[in-house]
């Protein structure tokens, strides 16, 4: 049981730190400007959703008995609050950096983010009452889980960067990123739980990351190609 607690909690920090050092190694520790504090960030994005869950309780729309209430919850409440604050970081605090000139920038900041969001949501999953019953195999997969949002939402606001219709990229990438959340918390719904869509989610998911990282690297190449011209 105790292993399974501390899995869960530094899975998230350990992927982050993995990356950190990827950058540093491959791009140089000056490349990325702000990826700890990006972390940091993802950990208050929490509270973004936190709020969400709260009005959502107060109104009664917590109910998951009710096949309309479930959809709105896992669309609005944790997919869209979920994303959005993550959302938000990256638009407004490293949008701007001389850094972020393209979808793998994007998509290193977005990872970032991602993954302090996940260590936040573990502890308090793991730690607070009102969660009810722990699911450690939950507590595992959102971690891997949030990493393939981010890719989504990442490419995405990272394309925006390079044209100039901003805000239909922005929004693909938060719309995007916010249909896969709800999907994913969809398949853990008590009373509901279909660990069938979530494989095959989880197939898809992995499809779309994939795609996108490669049509992230490839625009990358081509970005350094003209700058060296």
């Amino acid at each position: 049981m105790i292993i399974n607690y501390i899995l869960s909690v530094i899975l998230a920090p350990l992927i982050a730190f993995v990356i950190y050092a990827i950058v540093w190694v491959k791009r140089g520790k000056d490349r990325y400007p702000g990826l700890i504090t990006s972390f940091v960030l993802g950990m208050v994005s929490i509270v973004l959703v936190l709020i969400f869950q709260y009005i959502a309780r107060k109104f009664g729309l917590e109910d998951f008995k009710n096949l309309r209430r479930i959809i709105f919850y896992s669309f609005i409440v944790m997919g869209f609050g979920s994303e959005f604050g993550k959302f938000l970081i990256l638009r407004y605090y490293n949008y701007s950096k001389k850094s972020f000139n393209g979808p793998l920038d994007s998509i290193v900041y977005s990872s970032m983010i991602a993954m302090g969001f996940a260590f936040a949501g573990n502890i308090i999953y793991l730690t607070v009452p009102d969660y009810g019953k722990i699911d450690f195999f939950y507590a595992i997969t959102v971690v891997f889980a949030n990493l393939f949002f981010a890719v989504i939402l990442g490419f995405f606001l990272g394309m925006a960067k390079t044209r100039e219709n901003k805000f239909v990229d922005a929004m693909t990438g938060l719309l995007g990123a916010s249909f896969f959340h709800a999907l994913y918390n969809f398949c853990f719904i008590p009373a509901h739980e279909d660990f069938r869509l979530l494989l095959f989610l989880a197939i898809g998911a992995f499809v779309v990351v994939i795609m996108l990282y490669y049509k992230a690297y490839e625009l990358n190449e081509e970005y350094k190609r003209i700058r060296k011209e």
